[in-house]
Order: structure tokens, then sequence, then C-alpha cells
């Protein structure tokens, strides 16, 4: 267990961190190939396809309910170029997840809007709406054991980059959330990590969050105790905010990654949380 945030106090709630899932299919039919999903589907041919292992979905939903954890909380990047089977294969994963008694919220990465077409359609909505924490983003849903979780947007459609941005009025919004919520220790969950640099990764302009230092500034002035979870990166990493001490900011491996697959375990005390990456 990690010691990097507050762990003492009773246990409220044990969550699972899954994110960038990357459900792939390749289709070279003239009618899906936008200038930005031809190059995603060449990067999906050449060398995506060989990294994110779809086989062992079965057995990774089965390991997941092992766990014997209430809830998981899905950070986006479920499909890898917003392809319609993409998407149905992830709605099936989390349908089977949720058979398994296990409460789902599901949040969209950047490659879920990955052409502007797929925006538009909202296409994300329409295949993974039903497991989304309320219509639109910012949200705030409270765990069984009382801790609670705010979801954050971010995502966008875009030419080339990957980049995201935040809103003034979402950030407003999200930071609201937060210091209305119950006493106590909050998770805050979005796509993009609000750090661009830790000692795990270091993110290049093109794949950052527009805005994310005025909303990490922001939730740092809460004095809320918040534990950020993200994705993206496709590395787990934990650090202690360097300027605003009661934020931590955790971003989670990619679940199917061949070579550092995996998920989070968190557990909300009264307190702070306790984080450990599984793989």
């Amino acid at each position: 267990m990690s010691d990097s945030v507050p762990d003492s106090g009773t246990l409220r709630d044990r969550i699972l961190h899954i994110t960038d899932l990357h459900f792939w299919r390749i289709s070279w039919s003239p009618r899906h190939l936008a200038v930005k999903r031809l190059l995603g589907m060449l990067n999906l041919h050449l060398r995506r396809r060989r990294i994110f292992d779809l086989s062992g979905r079965g057995q990774m939903a089965e390991t997941l309910a092992r766990e014997g954890t209430p809830t998981i909380l899905a950070g986006g990047d479920f499909s890898t170029t917003s392809m319609d089977e993409e998407f149905r294969q992830a709605c099936a994963f989390l349908k089977t997840l949720e058979s398994m008694d296990i409460k789902v919220y599901a949040i969209p990465g950047n490659h879920d809007v990955y052409t502007f077409t797929a925006a538009r359609r909202r296409s994300f909505e329409h295949y993974l709406g039903a497991f989304m924490p309320g219509g639109k983003l910012p949200a705030r849903v409270v765990l069984p054991g009382g801790t609670p979780v705010v979801f954050v947007p971010g995502v966008k459609p875009n030419v080339l980059s990957s980049r995201g941005n935040l809103l003034p009025e979402d950030i407003a919004e999200a930071v609201r959330l937060v210091a209305e919520s119950p006493p106590g220790p909050v998770l805050v969950v979005g796509h993009y990590p609000l750090l661009h640099r830790t000692e795990t990764y270091a993110q290049r302009s093109m794949h950052r969050l527009g805005h994310a230092q005025l909303l990490r500034a922001a939730l740092g002035e809460t004095g809320r105790t918040v534990l950020c979870l993200a994705g993206h990166v496709h590395r787990f990493s934990e650090t202690r905010d360097p300027l605003y001490p009661n934020l931590t900011h955790v971003t989670s491996n990619a679940l199917f990654h061949k070579h550092r697959g995996g998920y989070t375990v968190v557990e909300c005390t009264e307190t702070g949380f306790r984080v450990q990456p599984k793989q």
C-alpha cells in the first residue's frame, strides 16, 4: 500500500479504477476513413493492435469481479477510433461487469470523440450513456459508504492532436461540487491528468488538457482532501501535488496493455485514501 496520502481511519468505500481499454477494429472502408481516422487506422494496423491484447477480456472481467468491489470507475478511451463496433465491444464488456453485480460509472476519453462526426453524433452517449454519471459532466455521485465522486469533462475532437480542454464554467461547477460534497475526502475523476509531468510520465503539449492548471489550483484552494484519478498516459503513477498538499494525483495503467496492463484499487477512508496498482 502507498503511504503518499493519509491512510488512517475506517474504510468507507473500495473502488477499482480502469481506463484506456481501447477496443479496436480495423476497417479500410472509404466511408470510415476521414483524415484523422485514416492516420489512426494506420497506427492501429502497424502498432497499436499488437500492444492492446483484447483476447483476455473475459478473464479480465472475472479478475475484476474477484476483487469484490461494488464499484468501478472507468476513465475513458473505450474505443480507438470511435468506430461503432468498438463501442459495441466496450458496451458488452461493461454489461458483463454489470452482470457480476458491479456498478460501473463511465466517462469518455479523447479516443471516444476521435472524429468530429463521432462527437456530433454523440456516439459515446449512444452506446455507453447508460453508464454515465448523469446526463452531463461535471457530475457527482456518492458511493454507498459515503465517499463523494466528482466526474469532470475535458475531451473534444481535434484535427490531429489529442488535446483536451476545460471550459471556465465546467471548472467552476466541478469545484462547487467538490466544495459542497459531504464531509471527508473526495475523488475527482477525469480522463486527462492535471499534472503534465511526474516521475512516471511527461506529456507533450499536444497531448495535454487545456486549463488543467486552473482546475488544479481551484481544487487545491478548496482545502478538501482530494484524490484525482486519470488515465490517458497509460502508466500508473501516484504523486502528491508539489503546490497543494491536499491533492494527490493518480493515473492508472491501460487495462488491456500487453506489457503494462492493469487497474488500480482505491480504498477510501474517513481521512484519506489507500492506493494499490494491480497488474
